[in-house]
């Protein structure tokens, strides 16, 4: 079933250049079912051009589509080449909970709106999201570049994420099988505390209080990638030598993939990312909710309803 409800694209980040002025590029990981990876790398080939090569049993490129080199594979350790332990027909009847993932390069604006092409076309071609079974818990990932390391913006993002996440999940509630599985849990409460708290909050002061309160990388802002980048020693001497996708940018787990909901649209999981960014851009509006969060307030039942007063009720103080 199209959707043809899936109009315009994405929109521009409130910083959209990073401090050496270069435009800020995000990449996009895109998680279903019901379309094989062989299917599915025919599919991103006919949509955005390039030439698929098998690199795998379960895993394929398409090099020069216009997009850059995409990578289509089956999204478990057990399938990646030299690490599959496990015959075909286990990996087959998996299918259903394991999700076929496409990776983009990270992107440019204008090479981000070509992805809705893209979800159009595997939506068309039967595939999948998250709603298709209690365990399926698949998602959209966007890695937003930072601005820089430097920037004061990259630690007010952080905070205004955890801020803005009881409200996030509440303005668009994630299907039923995201928050019952492991992969996007919110950070503890605690966590947001010690941020607000942190009078000297800088990268390395983050990975302290990273390495404190949060275990691992499921959360709905993974924050390891940019520590791991920013100083590999230090984080290997705290968290060891487990990957983390280093790179200088925002690994944002939170959004759901729907495909096979008509009213679905990608870009509507982007506005979750967007509005984080656009409160850590609005001076006031920020200081409104950090001061609250600071008094105590983070911790009532009431905190849904400050944020929607400060933002509005579908962010819309910020959306304009």
């Amino acid at each position: 079933m199209e959707n043809t409800n899936c109009v315009g694209g994405f929109r521009a980040l409130p910083k959209e250049k990073t401090l050496a002025g270069k435009m800020r590029r995000c990449g996009i990981e895109i998680e279903f079912s019901g379309i094989d990876e062989g299917n599915t790398s025919q599919i991103v080939a006919q949509t955005l051009g390039g030439l698929v090569k098998r690199q795998g049993p379960h895993l394929f490129t398409i090099e020069d589509s216009g997009l850059g080199t995409i990578c289509v594979e089956l999204d478990t350790r057990y399938a990646k080449p030299g690490n599959q332990f496990l015959p075909e027909g286990v990996l087959d009847a998996a299918r259903a909970v394991v999700p076929v993932e496409v990776v983009t390069p990270p992107l440019t604006p204008e090479q981000m709106d070509r992805v809705l092409d893209l979800t159009k076309a595997l939506q068309k071609a039967g595939g999948k999201g998250t709603s298709d079974s209690l365990f399926a818990g698949f998602g959209i990932h966007f890695n937003p570049e930072i601005t820089g390391y430097e920037d004061p913006y990259l630690l007010r993002t952080v905070i205004a994420y955890g801020l803005l996440e009881p409200w996030l999940r509440e303005w668009r509630p994630l299907d039923m099988s995201r928050r019952i599985l492991p992969f996007v849990d919110p950070w503890p409460l605690q966590f947001t505390d010690a941020l607000v708290a942190a009078d000297d909050l800088d990268l390395s002061v983050l990975r302290h209080l990273v390495h404190s309160h949060l275990n691992g990388r499921n959360y709905g802002l993974d924050l390891l990638p940019i520590l791991h980048a920013h100083d590999p020693e230090g984080f290997a001497a705290m968290f060891g030598k487990e990957a983390s996708g280093a790179r200088p940018a925002f690994h944002f787990r939170l959004p759901d993939c729907r495909l096979d909901e008509p009213d679905w649209c990608i870009t509507d999981e982007w506005d979750r990312w967007w509005l984080v960014e656009a409160l850590a851009a609005d001076e006031a509006r920020f200081d409104a909710l950090y001061q609250a969060w600071r008094r105590g307030a983070g911790h009532g039942g009431l905190w849904v309803e400050e944020v929607a007063r400060q933002i509005g009720k579908n962010g819309e103080e910020l959306f304009r």
